[in-house]
């Protein structure tokens, strides 16, 4: 089954990862799957330290593939727990092990970027990745594939990996949300209440600049969630060349200022 996780980490757009970080809360995030090393692996900007920082000694988490939008031919939905391996890559050698190739190839945003030896000086900033590497545990399962941004993942704990399970969502705005899965034959939690996320994400069509993501954290009961925390929302970002720039700007700001962090810190100096 390890060559199903594979394929699908060459050909889909997206993948989502769920776990639990050192305070038992339900986390998930998007990412553009990639192959290092033999495994599914996720190249996370410097931007991303604090997703990073909550992975880092996880272990165990489960990475799912829902999202067809933009996969190529041979895809198909399925989740599988992994084993979570992070490495911070402060010069950028993971652009030579063929995902650099992989990455510009899916994501447009990164080839605007690193795509030549010129883009890789002028944004040096987005050169060094944390490499997240995910090393399957164990068979896949087969899961419903989302019909579309507005479906979503339904996250629950369920030993050392969470649960996720695909659903529609009536209302993503709702206090009592209501879901359903998008399988007949899906398992669902036993009955009585239990802590949930729900995770909801988007991009945009064809060029991915504007992407989105939102996280509703609360008590599911039966097939109700009672939200007691919302973040983010599902609603792309406005397109437009002067919030493009913006973007652009934060995102620069965002991994120097990480990248200053990470240099400033006893890990980078043992390293």
């Amino acid at each position: 089954m390890t060559s199903v996780v594979i394929t699908n980490a060459e050909r889909a757009a997206r993948a989502e990862l769920a776990w639990r970080d050192a305070e038992g809360r339900l986390r998930a995030a998007a990412f553009v799957p990639l192959v290092i090393d033999g495994a599914v692996a996720a190249a996370l900007p410097f931007s991303e330290s604090a997703v990073v920082a909550s992975l880092a000694d996880v272990g165990t988490a489960t990475l799912a593939f829902t999202d067809s939008r933009m996969a190529w031919k041979g895809w198909s939905p399925l989740v599988v727990e992994v084993a979570v391996e992070v490495t911070a890559d402060r010069t950028g050698e993971w652009t030579w092990t063929g995902a650099l190739d992989q990455e510009v190839r899916k994501h447009p945003p990164a080839r605007l970027l690193v795509d030549t030896a010129i883009q890789r000086r002028e944004h040096w900033w987005y050169v060094p990745r944390w490499v997240v590497l995910l090393r399957p545990r164990g068979a896949a399962a087969a899961v419903a594939r989302r019909q579309g941004p507005h479906d979503g993942l339904l996250v629950t704990a369920a030993g050392d990996a969470p649960s996720v399970r695909p659903v529609a969502v009536d209302r993503w705005d709702a206090t009592e949300v209501e879901i359903t899965p998008l399988a007949e034959a899906t398992a669902w939690p036993p009955a009585g209440t239990t802590a949930a996320l729900l995770f909801g994400h988007d991009f945009a069509i064809p060029d991915q600049e504007r992407s989105s993501a939102v996280r509703l954290r609360g008590v599911l009961d039966g097939r109700v969630l009672s939200v007691e925390e919302r973040e983010g929302s599902l609603d792309l970002p406005l397109p437009g060349l002067l919030r493009s720039l913006r973007r652009h700007r934060d995102l620069e700001r965002a991994c120097r200022r990480a990248l200053a962090a990470y240099d400033a810190s006893p890990s980078a100096a043992a390293t």
